[in-house]
């Protein structure tokens, strides 16, 4: 699981972030969690044939981290044609998570990469999202201390 501070956009493909491994007691320099075991038809490992696999159903949630109630303004964009699929605002009360968007309703036919952009409260941030078997939903979090905040799992 992997978060970004404000003011950055990040390409999930170069999210390497793939969480802590328990090996349950087994050889410390073996990881019994990694996926080392290369697909033998074509010579990929399950990761990078993940991220190879389209994988078009991927929500995006909004949750308000804040005490008050916020409006967010939440618009989704194809990187490669600059089409708006999505362009909404919500408000948010505080503690709540709205899903705003899930990239299966733009009906991509194959891996295709999705500009998620958040503003709210004067902070606007934005995340290539690709729909890929390797990414999993995004959530943008609207907090006090950083604006918007994203969270998200790449394996």
């Amino acid at each position: 699981m992997g978060t970004d501070p404000p003011g950055n956009t990040t390409d999930s493909a170069n999210n390497t972030d793939s969480g802590s491994s328990d090996n349950g007691g087994a050889n410390p320099s073996e990881d019994v969690n990694s996926d080392s075991t290369a697909n033998e038809e074509s010579g990929l490992s399950g990761n990078a044939k993940a991220a190879q696999t389209p994988d078009p159903d991927h929500q995006i949630q909004v949750k308000n981290e804040k005490p008050d109630p916020v409006n967010t303004t939440v618009t989704v964009r194809r990187v490669e044609t600059g089409e708006t699929v999505h362009n909404q605002t919500y408000t948010i009360q505080p503690d709540a998570t709205v899903t705003a968007y899930n990239t299966r309703q733009a009906s991509p036919d194959s891996i295709e990469k999705f500009n998620v952009s958040v503003t709210s409260d004067g902070s606007t941030d934005s995340f290539t999202l690709k729909t890929d078997q390797c990414m999993n939903d995004l959530e943008a979090q609207v907090t006090e201390s950083a604006g918007i905040d994203w969270l998200y799992a790449v394996c």
